[in-house]
């Protein structure tokens, strides 16, 4: 056989394969856990929703060079942003703040922060699989608001391939 015919029959192969169900590739997709915290120095929160923030976060911030003592957990989200999408997955956090989440396909995400319906910041982030982004600014009576996003899917395993000389 030819190596044109060959490199012909692989190609139409190929081809054919991407339209077999089951055989497609999944879309880059990212599956994110969102959360909104605030931070302060006071005791307690105001709000008896808010849950004090335990764990590997409260172990991660309290680390941090942040000058709160007392985070608390206002709303917590989970969704899935696909590489590609014409437009960004909006998360209505509370009634003062939102976000905007583009996936930028290679572990990048644009992250667009509003609050009270003005945009506040516009990040572009690496958020690799299992890792964790946190992004915030100042609220009143000196207190904070951070966004915790943590990339909740697994990575992509590493196909090796054998290479012939």
């Amino acid at each position: 056989m030819s190596r044109r015919l060959l490199i012909l029959l692989m190609v139409t192969l190929g081809i054919c394969l991407s339209y077999v169900p089951g055989v497609q590739s999944k879309p880059d997709e990212m599956s994110l856990e969102v959360r909104l915290i605030w931070g302060t120095n006071d005791p307690q929160s105001p709000d008896p929703n808010h849950k004090q923030v335990e764990g590997d976060l409260a172990a991660k911030l309290s680390k941090m060079p942040y000058k709160w003592k007392n985070y608390f957990e206002v709303n917590r989200k989970s969704t899935k942003v696909v590489a590609g999408a014409t437009t960004g997955t909006k998360l209505v956090m509370s009634d003062h703040c939102e976000l905007e989440l583009t996936n930028r396909g290679n572990d990048m995400i644009d992250l667009k922060l509003i609050g009270d319906h003005k945009a506040v910041s516009k990040n572009v982030e690496k958020l690799a699989p299992g890792k964790t982004l946190i992004v915030g600014g100042d609220a009143k009576n000196d207190t904070a608001w951070l966004i915790v996003i943590k990339r909740t899917d697994e990575a992509k395993p590493v196909v090796a391939t054998e290479v012939k000389k």
